[in-house]
């Protein structure tokens, strides 16, 4: 071998000990002397690092006929932190004509953050955005805060609730009516995004160990509310619990064919702009309130009698004021011009009067298991399946004790607790030739239609015609509801008035009222229940009557039924 080969063979080593040395020197510079400069490096640009939320925007509430209940209403946090922006009486005015908040409020601090919860339009925010480019403030931030818009006010929403923010942050910490039952379909998903922000606040997506989350908006959902029936009812409610001092009012209007609800009104109710809490949110007299339905219940039992055949129609009961049941107790009949004796009366004259004797008389017909068996079927043992938020189930227990008495008192309405919502579904069943369909109040979700549920026929359709004529004898000039004609119009009708007892005491009154209209084959059922009225006066024709005739005549408006006489 050559000298000249054996010399590149010896320098070759001695090249990559150099090489490698080389290396392990500079890692040794940069992991231990020039450590604490990375470091700090790395820490310098994650200053620039951060995750952009996009805040998903909550899905609306609206009527069948397109009109908000709820929506989302533009809301932003300004945030300032006052280390990073400059203090200028310049800046402060920019600011303040950008934002709309006084000059003072951005000067008057020296150190710390300050921020505002404010109404911006997209004009406004750019300004925003230039105030913070052009003065290079970074402590400028923007933040989207979840807020909610309630047009109708205290017109819907003792149904559609309302949604309480607390914190700087504007976070939510509760949420009352469908604003919570339906919270799942309502609230979507934030997107996150990690990114570099420059120093003018400009953002710039990168990739990262976190994925990216898209954001998802909330579903838009359509009521099956009438929102001209509905403010309707409101008003009218409103306006029968205040003259009567009563502690609270509920108005349910449905579709028979279809189980809608048009129309769910109650008093008292919740501001939904008012500022904190109320003992009363989250309260719905319509589904929270267990309520006697008293003699408005007799068109039910008398239905029931005839459709098992255990009362004919035109049956004669004798009434001589008074009915004894067994050796002890007995039912009474109310005053009648002065006598409580109605004398001979048959099903239609026996609803037009509201006798006690003949309803207790129909319910002994049918015996105690088959009238609870009835209850079951009308919904009235439990909830209603709207997912209601606080919705109570109404329930009527057997009392084992004395089941042929209290069996008695059932036929009137009397020995229950039913929810106004509930019990507009079970009268449902007679505007629908006796098929009870379930109640309905979400109509689409996304433009999804939600499909009516399968309803069950419960009555005869004979049955239910021969009730529709006996209601129409109440709204007429010897009935209960004499007072509440409407000229053209032939409708059916049955006024209640039941007495209020706990613990063997008297505790007021519940004044109630359900119609139906047209008489024969009705489109719609209107339910009226005034909890305890004080003003003086207590029938269901007085107190819950004027609520009836003025959200009928919006119902004839708006179904735009034709006179029927």
């Amino acid at each position: 071998m050559s000298r000249a080969a054996k010399k590149k063979l010896n320098i070759a080593p001695v090249g990559m000990l150099i090489l490698f040395g080389g290396t392990a020197l500079s890692q040794v510079k940069l992991q231990v002397f020039e450590k604490q400069k990375t470091i700090d490096l790395a820490n310098d640009v994650r200053k620039y690092e951060v995750t952009q939320i996009s805040r998903a925007k909550r899905g609306a509430i609206q009527t069948a006929d397109g009109k908000p209940l709820a929506q989302d209403a533009k809301r932003w946090r300004l945030q300032i932190d006052l280390s990073k922006v400059p203090h200028t009486p310049g800046f402060a005015v920019a600011l303040a004509e950008a934002s709309g908040i006084p000059a003072h409020e951005f000067s008057d601090q020296r150190k710390g953050g300050r921020d505002w919860a404010v109404s911006l339009t997209e004009y406004q925010m750019s300004k925003v955005a230039q105030v913070k480019k052009d003065f290079d403030a970074a402590g400028i931030t923007l933040t989207e805060l979840s807020a909610r818009g309630y047009p109708f006010g205290v017109l819907a929403s003792g149904l559609v609730g309302r949604q309480h923010a607390s914190g700087k942050d504007g976070e939510i910490i509760q949420r009352f009516g469908l604003e919570s039952s339906l919270n799942s379909v309502l609230a979507g998903t934030d997107g996150k995004q990690t990114g570099l922000q420059d120093k003018n606040g400009e953002f710039l997506p990168m990739r990262s160990e976190s994925p990216e989350v898209l954001r998802k908006d909330g579903a838009k959902v359509v009521t099956t509310i009438d929102s001209e029936i509905q403010a309707a009812a409101a008003i009218a409610v409103r306006r029968s619990v205040e003259r009567n001092k009563a502690k609270s009012g509920a108005v349910v209007v449905t579709d028979p064919k279809t189980g809608d609800i048009l129309a769910m009104a109650s008093w008292p109710v919740v501001d939904p702009e008012e500022p904190g809490l109320t003992p009363i949110d989250g309260k719905n007299p319509a589904c929270t309130n267990l309520l006697e339905p008293g003699s408005t219940f007799k068109i039910l039992t008398l239905t029931k009698a005839i459709s098992d055949g255990t009362v004919p129609e035109g049956n004669v009961t004798n009434c001589t004021g008074q009915l004894m049941i067994g050796s002890s107790s007995r039912i009474r009949c109310d005053e009648h011009h002065g006598n409580r004796a109605h004398g001979p009366v048959d099903p239609t004259l026996a609803i037009a009067l509201s006798c006690n004797v003949a309803a207790s008389t129909w319910s002994r017909s049918i015996g105690v298991d088959p009238f609870f068996d009835f209850l079951k079927d009308l919904g009235l043992q439990n909830q209603t399946g709207l997912g209601l938020q606080g919705e109570i189930r109404s329930r009527a227990t057997m009392d084992k004790g004395n089941p042929g008495l209290q069996l008695a008192n059932l036929g009137f309405g009397q020995s229950m607790g039913v929810t106004p919502v509930a019990l507009a579904g079970a009268f449902g069943a007679i505007g629908n030739a006796g098929k009870r369909v379930p109640l309905r109040l979400v109509k689409s979700v996304n433009g999804i239609e939600q499909p009516v549920r399968e309803g069950f026929q419960i009555l005869s359709p004979e049955s239910c015609a021969y009730t529709l004529e006996c209601m129409e004898k109440v709204m007429s000039k010897v009935g209960t509801g004499k007072s509440l004609l409407i000229p053209g119009y032939r409708m059916g009708g049955k006024t209640g008035t039941a007495q209020k007892y706990r613990n063997g005491k008297s505790e007021g009154y519940v004044a109630n009222f359900v119609g139906m209209i047209p008489a024969r084959d009705p489109q719609a059922v209107i339910l009226v229940m005034i909890d305890d009225p004080k003003g003086g006066r207590i029938y269901g024709a007085d107190v819950a009557g004027p609520v009836f005739v003025d959200v009928v005549k919006s119902v004839i408006q708006r179904l735009q039924l034709p006179k029927t006489e």
